[in-house]
């Protein structure tokens, strides 16, 4: 310890030759003359004992290189960090923090936002001696990692404190002392120019987060001051952005074709304008309920990123630092994955999901997406369960005999529901399957935001005291923060798709489980109560626990069958317009009904009160001129005919329902 601070009290030592060198060197890297700064900067390299030095050596040969020479950077500071005995772990002094900030930046480019926020969580704790400028900087970063990784409740935190603490002024800012000291005087001091630039971007961060967490009214007016610069091209796609939120599809289109395909370069600034406006292009169309065209628009800007991303060349140290994370495969995938699943293609929408999930893995939304495509594979729709027509061409299997001796072969199993393979397979084995779905259905339940997860609370600045450090809790990246209301239509949809999963797999205690579970919760939707009651009954008539089952199977358990919660008393939940239209079955509540009485009567069936089973399907079959009834109600009917000793109602049956349509 008497060692380092030996060498920081020589460091500090400064002879009038050394700080004009020092000076000048800082003058031609403001002008990005590198290397003259470096010329100077090699003049003091017998200083071998100064951090500053070492590490502004490093920064001017880096920048020297384009930012081209990024692996050897990445040594030099850790070479740095080995002589100076500096813990990346650890940061005691401020001096330090411009190293800790520069490693952040690498991380960041490499995606690595987690371990950046991190590093950046100790430099944050310095960021009132800091110098101003640098403080500025850092603010701006600790910023956009938050919005990185989605958690945009705790970037307007940070954005709170920016505004009052290095704009609107407190003693504990030196920047500040200068704008006290001139209250007195009348006229006000011009606008300083790299001030309003802060300025700027801290508004642009703030729609940002605006739109993130959709609120909306406040964004437009905010949108609007940049709109102003008609050359403002970042601000049109925001705006392009807030008319889609608010769902009006065809005014973003609009926004989207008056920008330039040219304003955003890859090999200039790590975006590309073109993979935007495909990226955009193909969410208004999901939007729009146009499921293969999404597909098209997103096929076209993964193509499109995969050609920048290739040109340029595969070694890291001939790659400029800002196209090094530039890439959008991943987001790109996820978007191509949930288009094609609603386009019912689910073998190609799991083999897209399931690259994206290797980087967002800690997404429950994604990792629901991925089991909705195994169960699609599997069935790809309960509709067709409730085609009579269908079904009654699949009862009858062949007719053998002379005309007066005909006998029917009935089918032995009307449903060709694909279940559990009987080959043994590891659920972990990642395959469009229904054990696998088993296994994301379980890893999308856990990821669940907690309920005592509590918002960050608005900060009531006091001078002196300690600006908030944000957290380095993963959010939902891609996808768009979880709303409350969003993470219980979440939650019950997980439970639901489990509770059907462990059905088909013969699990019937886990989907009772489940099923009890998805009813338990406090907001439910209709259709979501209707698969509960169904799935609780299912599993208990397995168990023979038929008396249990009857009582979720009574139709006035269910009243409606939206897809929406219902409106709480506290909520504000802001309407969103971007969901593609629901198609969902039942369509009705008659058919709803129907399929409970048919349930009820397959379960008086099992118990043996047959005749009440027989009333029962009779009134269900009346309906079926009014909504579609489940199909397999002749076949039940047969069954119960024959039971009952009644072989020429059953004869009827065939001839008139069964007959006609072979």
């Amino acid at each position: 310890m008497a060692d380092k601070e030996d060498t920081e009290r020589i460091a500090d030592n400064v002879t009038d030759q050394e700080q004009e060198y020092a000076q000048n060197a800082l003058n031609e890297f403001k002008k990005n003359n590198y290397i003259a700064a470096l010329q100077y900067i090699n003049k003091l390299d017998y200083r071998s004992y100064d951090f500053k030095v070492a590490h502004n050596k490093a920064l001017v040969e880096y920048c020297k290189s384009d930012f081209k020479k990024t692996e050897s950077f990445q040594k030099n500071l850790t070479s740095i960090c080995n002589q100076f005995r500096i813990k990346v772990e650890k940061l005691d002094d401020v001096d330090q923090c411009i190293l800790h900030y520069n490693q952040a930046i690498l991380l960041y480019h490499e995606k690595q936002y987690t371990n950046a926020i991190c590093v950046m969580d100790r430099v944050y704790k310095f960021i009132e001696p800091m110098d101003d400028a640098l403080a500025k900087q850092v603010s701006l970063f600790a910023v956009e990692l938050q919005l990185c990784v989605r958690q945009s409740e705790k970037a307007l935190s940070l954005i709170s404190y920016l505004e009052n603490q290095l704009i609107n002024g407190t003693p504990n800012i030196k920047i500040l002392d200068k704008s006290v000291k001139e209250k007195d005087k009348k006229a006000p001091p011009p606008p300083d120019p790299a001030t309003e630039e802060f300025k700027r971007k801290l508004l642009r961060y703030k729609i940002r987060c605006y739109l993130m967490n959709h609120n909306l009214e406040t964004a437009a007016r905010e949108i609007g001051m940049l709109l102003k610069d008609k050359q403002n091209f970042e601000a049109m796609f925001l705006a392009a952005n807030l008319e889609y939120l608010k769902g009006n599809l065809l005014e973003s289109q609009k926004i989207l074709g008056a920008i330039p395909n040219d304003c955003f370069l890859y090999n200039e600034c790590g975006e590309s304008s073109t993979v935007m406006f495909y990226n955009n292009m193909g969410a208004i169309h999901h939007a729009m309920g146009k499921p293969n065209l999404a597909c098209h628009y997103f096929q076209m800007s993964l193509k499109e990123d995969i050609a920048l991303t290739n040109n340029t060349k595969k070694d890291i140290n001939e790659k400029p630092l800002h196209t090094l994370g530039g890439s959008k495969y991943h987001e790109l995938m996820y978007n191509l994955g949930i288009a094609l699943l609603h386009a019912k293609r689910p073998t190609q929408a799991f083999d897209c999901l399931i690259i994206a999930v290797r980087r967002y893995h800690r997404n429950s939304r994604l990792w629901m997406r991925l089991a909705e495509c195994c169960i699609m594979v599997t069935k790809e729709s309960n509709e067709i369960d409730f085609d009579i027509q269908k079904k009654q061409k699949e009862i009858v299997v062949d007719v053998v005999g002379s005309r007066e001796r005909q006998k029917v072969i009935l089918t032995t199993n009307l449903s060709k529901d694909k279940k559990y393979s009987s080959e043994s397979q590891s659920y972990a084995v990642p395959v469009p399957s229904l054990e696998f779905a088993s296994l994301c259905l379980r890893n999308a339940y856990t990821l669940l935001p907690s309920d005592t997860a509590s918002s960050p609370v608005p900060l009531f600045l006091i001078p002196g005291v300690t600006p908030p450090v944000p957290s380095s809790t993963p959010g939902p990246a891609p996808s768009p923060p979880l709303s409350p209301e969003s993470v219980m239509g979440l939650r019950n949809g997980i439970l639901a798709a489990s509770a059907y999963v462990s059905l088909c797999l013969g699990d019937y205690i886990l989907a009772l489980e489940h099923a009890e579970n998805l009813l338990k919760q406090p907001r439910l939707s209709g259709a979501h109560k209707l698969l509960g009651h169904l799935y609780c009954a299912e599993a208990l008539v397995l168990l023979e626990k038929i008396s249990e089952a009857l009582e979720h199977l009574n139709p006035e358990n269910v009243k409606n069958i939206g897809l929406e919660l219902p409106a709480s008393e506290d909520s504000e939940e802001r309407k969103i317009r971007t969901s593609p239209p629901n198609k969902w079955f039942p369509h009705n509540l008659s058919t709803a009904h129907a399929t409970m009485q048919y349930n009820i009567a397959v379960a008086k069936t099992i118990r043996g009160q047959l005749d009440e089973a027989i009333a029962l399907l009779k009134q269900v079959w009346q309906m079926s001129g009014k909504c579609k009834v489940p199909g397999h109600i002749i076949m039940l009917v047969l069954y119960i005919e024959l039971k009952l000793g009644h072989p020429e109602p059953a004869r009827n049956l065939i001839k008139q329902y069964l007959f006609q349509n072979r």
